[in-house]
């Protein structure tokens, strides 16, 4: 599957799901204007991202979010902390180790904290591109740590709802099977847009958002999009996710 496009047409967290899904290994690169980023993943899993353009190293990072001090910093490795590039993350994550400056628990908890601070801006993100380089692998001397894509999308949702909520889309997954939902007789006149009108002939309560594509001959994550859309406006209900054991929930907006 070639994953690339637009955010404006395809949200971010569509995008997620689907690489978490299909267990991707690649780099995911967002750009928003001069702004850009790059995701690496292993078996749909989050191994690490990079601000390219930042320019800061892994240790001044460190430094920045208060897990190390520039002193810690030096007396594990010898060196002032502005001379953190002469070394590979791999070796100032041993050293910092080595000499009881850090922890495997606080690496992780600040590589969650990273990945989610990093998410909730992207999330704001209205407009730009991504595409997916498959099979692409971390840098040499960089240093993976694997995290659950949808853990780190709903903290950063949190974050971000404020800016978000609005946006009339609930976040579905390629797995969910959404019917249609039960709407008193009074209601309004519903405007649907054809692309909507065409999701809902494939839908039967029975078949996934994934099947869903197939059926109606459209790109998955246009589906998933279109599914929210419909979702927001109680027009659908989730009834069911495949990865589970059989109906979980009911999503009215």
């Amino acid at each position: 599957m070639t994953l690339d496009g637009h955010l404006s047409q395809f949200g971010l967290p569509d995008v997620l799901r689907v690489i978490e899904s299909r267990q991707m290994t690649g780099c995911l690169i967002v750009e928003n204007g001069s702004r850009r980023a790059a995701i690496y993943f292993s078996g749909g899993q989050w191994l690490l991202a990079e601000r390219i353009g930042l320019g800061l190293t892994l240790a001044q990072q460190f430094a920045r979010a208060g897990v190390i001090s520039p002193q810690q910093f030096e007396q594990a490795t010898g060196l002032p902390l502005d001379s953190a590039a002469s070394l590979t993350d791999v070796q100032v994550i041993r050293m910092l180790i080595g000499a009881r400056c850090l922890t495997q628990e606080r690496l992780r908890q600040w590589a969650v904290e990273d990945a989610v601070n990093l998410l909730g801006v992207m999330l704001l993100w209205q407009d730009g591109e991504f595409f997916f380089e498959e099979g692409a692998v971390i840098p040499q001397g960089r240093v993976a740590q694997p995290l659950p894509v949808a853990q780190l999308l709903a903290q950063a949702q949190r974050l971000a709802r404020p800016a978000t909520v609005q946006s009339q889309v609930l976040p579905l997954a390629p797995e969910e099977v959404i019917d249609f939902a039960d709407l008193e007789s009074d209601v309004e006149a519903i405007q649907l847009t054809r692309e909507q009108w065409k999701l809902l002939t494939a839908v039967d309560g029975h078949r996934t958002l994934r099947d869903v594509s197939q059926t109606v001959q459209e790109d998955e994550l246009r589906v998933m999009r279109v599914a929210g859309e419909l979702a927001a406006a109680g027009i659908v209900v989730i009834v069911g996710n495949m990865e589970g054991s059989g109906p979980q929930r009911a999503v009215t907006p």
